[in-house]
């Protein structure tokens, strides 16, 4: 059940914690994989070869040269998480979460583009009915398929060419034309219908999908005539949006400060938006009642026809979108076989020659399989009172201090006494419990003289599991120090 590279690092970290076998497998269409890992026998998961991080889509490719059906299909989905999920899960936050403008205040980045985001959803366009929501889907039409191709073609117009004669609109770049909304054109209500509705879902207002009532309320529309900026710049490549970012920056840090006032003062208070339920929304693509893939079909296929790219079928940006990949009951059944042998190897305790790591390939046909690597050991030599012994270690291993709940203090010197490590930094899970660097200051010197479970939760702000020992990690230096330091 482990479909993701996150998933199961945490499995096998866990597996290492529990000194437990673990033998993870995967298929990819007609690609299946084993690898087995013992305890103290093989490396970990975590230890061996990582995959590739999947090669993203450049950002002016999908800002405004988009030249495949992915990346279109790519866009709608980041317009989805924007509109429907990130953008609504703010606001939520805002109206429930006490001291959220302070803690957005701490994150300067983000903090103008979310002020921006609560002022549209709870101010500008914070929907009454049903009606509120088409105006806001037909107005977010006019917006992306018809004045940002208009800015872009301002920008580069389409005789536009280089110092060398070279044509702009050329090799992948294609050149876009706008697109101007007709209700009786299918794909453009489908993209209304699927809009409105999800964010109708988003502020908790019945969905509609009744053709005449949303023909009456997009009547009733009224789209402001947009005039194209010809000193606006729009990134051609990668270097260019690189450098319009860093230049964003620098004037954007001139008025900021009026900038964030404004847009604060101008948000509603939370207790006077008691009645607004915001519903983020979580992609699934197996709910066909959800306008889930809808909204992203219409919204891809309408940037294809932008860009005179071929559009697909609701079925095939569902694949696309979902990034599903056909499971083949073959290579399902080879898999698990390989999984099983791997197994009774694992119950026998048989030694680290008989496991096999498995690749194969059913489409070649490829079946490759090699032997584990065994765990990296690193070698040490103690000093104090175990100078002269060996510490061998890989990452199954763990030392045991029988020392009871002693303060932190006692144990540090303890550790400086026995293993003539002087210990730089010590932690509990993800919690810093000590940091060499910090132990003059008033706080650090008041935990050092409290017994180490204590230590771990109050640093940690949780309930220590009910045993007799608690998991710490040590970062130890070798320079030689004075005990009492």
């Amino acid at each position: 059940a482990l479909d993701n590279m996150k998933a199961r690092l945490y499995v096998d970290q866990r597996c290492v914690e529990f000194q437990k076998p673990m033998i993870d497998s995967g298929t990819l269409g007609p690609k299946g994989n084993t690898q087995v890992v013992v305890p103290f026998l093989t490396e970990s998961y975590g230890e061996g070869a990582r995959d590739q991080p999947e090669e993203g889509i450049p950002v002016c490719t999908l800002k405004s040269f988009p030249y495949k059906i992915e990346h279109t299909i790519q866009w709608a989905r980041d317009k989805f998480e924007g509109w429907f999920t990130n953008g609504p899960q703010e606001a939520k936050n805002y109206l429930e979460k006490k001291g959220y403008l302070q803690e957005l205040a701490e994150d300067q980045n983000s903090q103008i583009g979310n002020l921006e985001t609560l002022n549209e959803l709870l101010v500008h366009f914070k929907p009454l009915d049903f009606n509120d929501c088409v105006r806001w889907a037909r107005l977010k039409f006019e917006t992306l398929y018809h004045n940002e191709i208009i800015q872009l073609l301002t920008v580069y117009p389409k005789g536009k060419a280089d110092g060398k004669g070279v044509p702009f609109w050329s090799g992948t770049k294609r050149c876009p034309s706008p697109i101007h909304f007709d209700a009786k054109n299918q794909e453009h209500y489908d993209f209304i219908v699927a809009a409105a509705n999800m964010y109708a879902s988003v502020f908790s207002i019945r969905n509609c999908t009744e053709e005449k009532a949303i023909s009456k309320a997009l009547t009733k529309v009224i789209v402001p005539k947009f005039v194209p900026d010809k000193s606006l710049k729009i990134a051609a490549n990668e270097e260019e949006a690189a450098e319009e970012k860093k230049k964003h920056k620098e004037v954007k840090s001139q008025g900021i400060d009026e900038k964030i006032r404004m847009l604060t003062s101008a948000l509603p208070a939370p207790a006077s938006l008691t009645d607004t339920k915001l519903n983020p929304a979580k992609f699934e693509k197996d709910d066909p009642t959800n306008f889930h893939i809808d909204f992203i079909t219409a919204c891809s296929n309408l940037r294809a026809m932008n860009y005179r790219i071929k559009t697909e079928s609701k079925h095939q940006t569902k694949f696309i979108a979902g990034k599903i990949i056909p499971a083949i009951a073959t290579t399902t059944a080879m898999v698990t076989g390989m999984v099983c042998l791997e197994w009774y190897k694992v119950i026998q305790r048989l030694p680290l020659e008989a496991y096999r790591n498995s690749y194969a390939n059913l489409a070649i046909p490829l079946f490759a399989r090699s032997e584990p690597f065994f765990p990296l050991k690193t070698d040490i030599a103690l000093l104090g009172e175990k100078k002269g012994e060996k510490l061998s270690y890989s990452s199954w291993d763990h030392l045991e201090v029988k020392n009871g709940n002693q303060s932190m203090k006692e144990f540090l010197r303890y550790w400086f006494r026995v293993y003539g490590y002087r210990v730089s930094a010590l932690t509990y899970g993800h919690t810093s419990l000590y940091m060499s660097a910090q132990k003059k200051m008033k706080d650090m010197k008041a935990l050092l003289k409290k017994p180490l479970a204590e230590v771990a939760a109050l640093r940690s702000g949780t309930e220590l599991p009910k045993t007799d020992y608690i998991k710490l990690t040590i970062v130890c230096d070798r320079e030689d120090v004075d005990e009492k330091a």
